[in-house]
């Protein structure tokens, strides 16, 4: 919320077995109403998900090189990166489904990658 300052957003799931569990979805629909359920969203999609074509990828790259002793101190790393997005970079990011939905339609479920 803080990044998209109150503005209107989904949440969408993908096919990680955790998010179909009962604890989970009962989260969602408490404080996401609306939230895309992953039986709405393509099995394998990561061209569709902006964590997948952009997040970790940068989030990656903020820590790469890093040697982290404990699984502690990589998620603190990570917290601390994921605190450091720029909200413009993730509302460019998310703006940017629109258009890849639509490739992927065009392309029929395809690789749509190169229409972009």
């Amino acid at each position: 919320r803080r990044h998209f300052a109150g503005g209107p957003f989904i949440l969408q799931q993908d096919w990680a077995p955790s998010h179909g569990s009962r604890s989970t979805l009962a989260v969602l629909e408490a404080h996401f109403p609306g939230f895309l359920d992953k039986n709405l969203w393509p099995a394998s999609s990561p061209g569709l998900n902006p964590m997948d074509f952009s997040v970790w990828g940068m989030l990656e790259g903020k820590i790469a090189g890093k040697v982290f002793a404990t699984v502690d101190d990589l998620k603190a790393a990570l917290e601390v990166a994921w605190a450091s997005i720029d909200d413009g970079y993730l509302r460019r990011t998310v703006n940017s489904v629109k258009k890849r939905l639509r490739a992927c339609v065009k392309a029929r479920g395809s690789n749509f990658e190169i229409l972009l």
